[in-house]
């Protein structure tokens, strides 16, 4: 599955999780611009940009963003966006640090993670 196989509402979930990691504090990071830049090319700068507005129209606050991913039911689509979301956080210390909303969203989802273990 790619990113331009997602839904609407599966694209909006993505964007407005994106959103809310290089939000999640004053610095974005060389890395995090990559990330946006990837996503939007593979949805389409234009699409990409409608899906900021309407993800900045429609999610006032964390809960309204959790109440729309709670819609999210196809697995395969949570772990896609899931997966792009936390390479978007790895690239932030800092969103780390204060994870507890991708901690929440994992559960949530039922996403399994496996982190691989770095170089010895």
């Amino acid at each position: 599955m790619e990113l331009r196989d997602l839904t609407h509402d599966e694209q909006l979930a993505l964007v407005a999780l994106i959103e809310y990691v290089v939000t999640s504090n004053r610095d974005v990071t060389d890395e995090e611009i990559e990330e946006i830049a990837d996503v939007a090319a593979a949805l389409g700068r234009k699409r990409y940009r409608n899906l900021v507005e309407e993800a900045d129209e429609r999610f006032e606050d964390d809960e309204g963003l959790k109440e729309h991913l709670g819609t999210i039911d196809r697995q395969e689509a949570r772990e896609l966006i899931y997966g792009v979301v936390l390479e978007t956080a790895l690239s932030d210390p800092e969103m780390l640090r204060n994870g507890d909303f991708l901690d929440w969203l994992r559960d949530e989802w039922r996403v399994p993670v496996d982190v691989e273990p770095g170089p010895s």
